[in-house]
């Protein structure tokens, strides 16, 4: 679904609070965030009472980001997926360069960057350029180029551009894992086809699943990301990339505040399938699953929410093989436990062989294996 069209529904599951549907909306890319402010830290001492341990000294932000923004701008490209007939030619002319820059006719306009400068590989969001006749990216220096689909996962929402030119290479990528609650992130994209915007804001946390996205993980921020960020780069403080900006979530009101943005683990993993086979290789279960409602956990007679709780079950999917049922709490996969939701999505990126895999769930008042032979 592409960044500038309406925003879609998702149901909210009245005993956990999480977005689920009616109450809520995805909105590519489309945010109402603002730029959080660093507050005052006030020490408070006492002799009555023993020393606290010793916590991290407070990180103030930069007086300015540009120069931890080097590294992430060099990576950063506009893409721009336009609905007319284009040749490599055209798209060299003043005037299309104008018009496809604004956007005036770019059916999709999103963000991308730079993963391998030697094979010209940019990633992106599949939801920028999808059902795209002809694809242009603006590079950093400002050439425009006509590029081509190698491959793209829907699901996940990442797809992988070729571009016949040798690129400078990206600068190294960072860790998404090192990301805490907190921590300054910026994002470099084309928000309503204002070139190379920056927008910064702080992570909200980490590690967050949403049932319909099965295996994908997110990174939460109050970016205000707007439509012509999806695809882009997510920055740390140092400038490293460390996940690709996809969209935002919506409150019933229109209230915003919520980004999302993939893991550049998760990204580069699906990319290397896209590179390498022009599709993704690795099994799917099949099946939407969640936290465990803290009301599920009570009628269940569970002292802990812990596991990732299933709900639809695709019709021939491998979940339906394997013989789980809606309202099953998955607790364990091939031996790993599973805590969560999140457990379970990282297990299952992990995934690749069907044969020999087992599920633990608890159904009912008992717990069970299931095997997948």
């Amino acid at each position: 679904m592409p960044g500038v069209r309406p925003v879609h529904e998702q149901p909210r599951s009245a005993a956990s609070g999480r977005v689920s549907g009616a109450k809520a909306r995805w909105r590519r890319t489309a945010g109402a965030a603002a730029l959080a402010a660093a507050g005052a830290s006030v020490l408070l001492t006492s002799c009555a009472h023993p020393k606290a341990p010793d916590a991290d000294p407070p990180r103030l932000p930069p007086a300015s980001f540009a120069p931890a923004l080097r590294q992430g701008l060099s990576a950063a490209v506009g893409v721009f997926g336009v609905g007319l007939e284009y040749s490599a030619a055209e798209l060299q002319t003043p005037e299309v360069r104008r018009r496809v820059g604004a956007g005036r006719v770019a059916d999709r306009i999103g963000a991308g960057f730079v993963i391998s400068g030697a094979e010209g590989l940019i990633v992106t969001a599949s939801h920028a350029v999808a059902g795209s006749q002809r694809i242009a990216v603006r590079l950093p220096d400002r050439r425009i180029v006509a590029a081509t689909l190698v491959g793209e996962d829907e699901m996940a929402d990442i797809a992988l551009l070729r571009v016949p030119l040798v690129l400078p290479e990206p600068p190294p990528q960072g860790r998404s894992a090192a990301l805490r609650p907190g921590d300054w992130v910026l994002a470099v994209g084309e928000p309503y086809g204002l070139n190379r915007s920056v927008v910064a804001g702080i992570v909200g946390g980490t590690d967050r699943h949403f049932a319909e996205d099965q295996e994908l993980l997110f990174i939460q921020s109050d970016l205000a990301l707007n439509p012509g960020n999806s695809g882009g780069p997510l920055l740390d403080g140092s400038g490293a990339i460390v996940g690709m900006n996809t969209r935002t979530v919506v409150g019933s009101e229109g209230s915003g505040g919520v980004s999302l943005s993939i893991p550049i683990e998760i990204v580069m993993q699906i990319v290397g399938e896209l590179r390498d086979q022009g599709h993704v290789a690795r099994p799917r279960l099949g099946a939407e699953f969640d936290d465990v409602a803290p009301f599920v956990a009570l009628d269940a007679r569970r002292a802990y929410a812990s596991g990732a709780r299933v709900g639809e079950v695709g019709p021939d999917s491998l979940a339906e093989r394997i013989g789980l049922q809606a309202g099953d709490i998955i607790v364990g996969m091939n031996g790993r436990p599973i805590g969560h939701s999140g457990d379970l999505a990282r297990a299952l990126l992990a995934w690749r062989s069907v044969s020999g895999t087992t599920l633990t769930v608890f159904r009912g008042q008992a717990y069970l294996e299931l095997r997948l032979q």
